[in-house]
């Protein structure tokens, strides 16, 4: 479980600099790319995580081979309004970076990934890659502090106080 979470960490600090240095200098369709893949593999770290989590605790009897079936299971295990708002939106990221991106204003400030998902135009530019990038943080957060908790306690975990503590705890890190 650590492992997965370690790895769910070095994912997203590698999305971090390539936001806040790479997109900054580069500012090409090809970077924006490459964030949206290590966003998403953070996601399947910090989701894999959790599902062994549940392994281990008994709760589960072995984890999904397909990443459909595990958000699945992960919905039904927290059922969250925001876990879920989470969990769906981590498929549609998924959605984006298998369809066919359309570059629009490459080496400009106004650079743009465009993919077309059911005959909706998705526009990805930096200020959206920045707000994926702070979606992504939260579920890592949250995993990590549901992972947190079920070490410290096994008798269950409050879904709706990590989540809600760990909106503070961002609120006040981002100002």
């Amino acid at each position: 479980m650590r492992t997965y979470l370690n790895n769910a960490k070095e994912q997203l600090k590698r999305a971090d600099h390539l936001i806040f240095v790479s997109l900054k200098y580069t500012r090409t369709v090809d970077i924006l790319s490459s964030i949206l893949k290590r966003l998403i593999a953070c996601y399947d770290n910090a989701i894999m995580a959790l599902l062994k989590l549940n392994v281990s605790l008994g709760e589960l009897n072995e984890i999904p081979g397909n990443v459909l079936s595990r958000v699945f299971v992960l919905k039904s295990l927290y059922s969250h309004p925001e876990i879920t708002e989470l969990l769906n939106f981590y498929m549609v990221m998924r959605k984006v970076e298998k369809a066919e991106p359309i570059r629009s204003n490459e080496y400009r400030r106004g650079v743009r990934l465009d993919a077309i998902l059911n005959d909706v135009v998705v526009e990805i530019d930096i200020d959206t890659i920045e707000e994926y990038f702070k979606k992504t943080e939260t579920f890592l957060k949250v995993a990590s502090k549901i992972l947190e908790c079920a070490e410290e306690d096994s008798e269950g975990v409050d879904i709706d106080e990590i989540v809600r503590g760990v909106n503070i705890d961002l609120e006040f890190e981002r100002g």
